[in-house]
């Protein structure tokens, strides 16, 4: 008896005093995050974080998390996470052909609209995510190279990939771009001298605002049904990883776009549940967007097109997938520019940061979806 008190005893003390491995698991702190670095206050980047670093990267004050990292679970339960505390999550993943200029043009672009917001920029190791951020402050901030070569995470010069790619891109560094703040689809943007001329307020929203952003949770969940429609339909990797992206980054849009409708008071669209969230797109979409009018918002595929995506396969569905996508995604940049012709509306901060980034990204995903068109046999 004596012998199972003292076993006992060991025990107690050994679950009251975790060792220091045990500890060390269990430390959220932002600077346990593998590879963190800052770069200033609003700018840091990092490897994978946990999701026990969610917390503390929202109490640092990071409005954005722009994910390089490889889709997996753990990119899917930080997009999660990040739309639960309010974060913007943006993933950017890359298949084996990568990195490319292409890639970081996107990234840079995605960074751009993130003017005044505090951002993570992370990968799984800190590599892609501090290469990609040096050539964006190099070539579109106008950092200093010898400054901004202090941030890199590793030694370029060791990998041949990446040498190559930062010589192809420095090489354009006398033409480095400048802040572009991005007007209303198909109009030119302003070029900005002065980064503070940026700064908005955090205004009004108006009812403008709430129909944009039920409207485009309505939008975002047919892109999700798409996406669903490729298992089994094709095995194609540039467009399998293009669907992913979208899917990451529009479950968490999606969240983010119900929180904020929930906080201004309005309703929110049944889409944005948690059932239809946790995967269950297609219960629920076709009801909910052609069930109710027989008026499709832009962009929208129609119950026809919807059935020939799904009795497709192979390079026919290929094809289909992305003409019906370009068409999708050109209806979304019809809504932000319906959203800012409206006198007053757009100006809500959230609001308005959200509509340009969906503008960006958009107008770039269009571009890549051209191209994979155009490698697609005619015949």
């Amino acid at each position: 008896m004596r012998r199972s008190h003292s076993s006992l005893l060991i025990l107690i003390l050994f679950l009251l005093a975790p060792s220091g491995a045990l500890a060390q698991e269990q430390d959220t702190s932002v600077e346990s995050i593998l590879n963190w670095h800052p770069i200033n206050q609003q700018l840091y980047t990092a490897g994978q974080p946990g999701m026990q670093h969610m917390n503390a990267l929202r109490a640092l004050g990071i409005d954005t998390i722009i994910s390089l990292a490889t889709p997996s679970d753990a990119n899917m339960q930080e997009a999660n996470r990040a739309a639960e505390l309010g974060i913007s999550f943006v993933s950017i993943p890359f298949g084996d052909d990568g990195p490319t200029p292409d890639d970081v043009e996107w990234f840079s672009s995605v960074l751009q609209a993130q003017e005044g917001k505090t951002v993570l920029v992370h990968c799984n190791t800190n590599r892609r995510a501090s290469a990609f951020t040096f050539l964006h402050r190099v070539l579109v901030e106008g950092v200093p190279l010898e400054e901004a070569m202090k941030d890199v995470q590793f030694d370029p010069s060791q990998s041949e990939t990446w040498s190559r790619l930062f010589e192809q891109m420095l090489a354009k560094k006398s033409d480095a771009a400048v802040i572009i703040q991005p007007g209303a689809p198909g109009s030119v943007g302003t070029v900005i001298e002065n980064a503070s001329d940026l700064a908005l307020g955090m205004g009004s929203f108006t009812e403008a605002d709430v129909d944009f952003m039920q409207g485009m949770i309505h939008h975002h969940a047919q892109a999700l049904e798409m996406v669903d429609l490729m298992e089994g339909r094709t095995n194609a990797r540039d467009l399998l990883m293009l669907g992913k992206r979208i899917d990451v980054s529009q479950q968490s849009e999606i969240k983010l776009m119900a929180n904020w409708l929930r906080q201004a008071g309005a309703d929110v669209p049944m889409m944005a549940n948690a059932d239809y969230m946790s995967g269950n797109h297609a219960s629920h979409a076709s009801h909910a967007m052609h069930g109710s009018s027989d008026t499709l918002m832009p962009g929208m595929l129609s119950m026809e097109q919807m059935q020939q995506l799904r009795d497709s396969n192979g390079t026919e569905f290929y094809r289909l997938w992305l003409t019906f996508m370009i068409q999708h995604h050109e209806g979304a940049l019809t809504m932000v520019e319906n959203l800012f012709n409206v006198p007053g509306a757009g100006q809500n901060q959230d609001v308005f940061h959200f509509a340009s980034e969906v503008e960006i990204d958009q107008r770039i995903e269009i571009l890549r979806m051209r191209q994979m068109l155009q490698t697609v046999s005619s015949d």
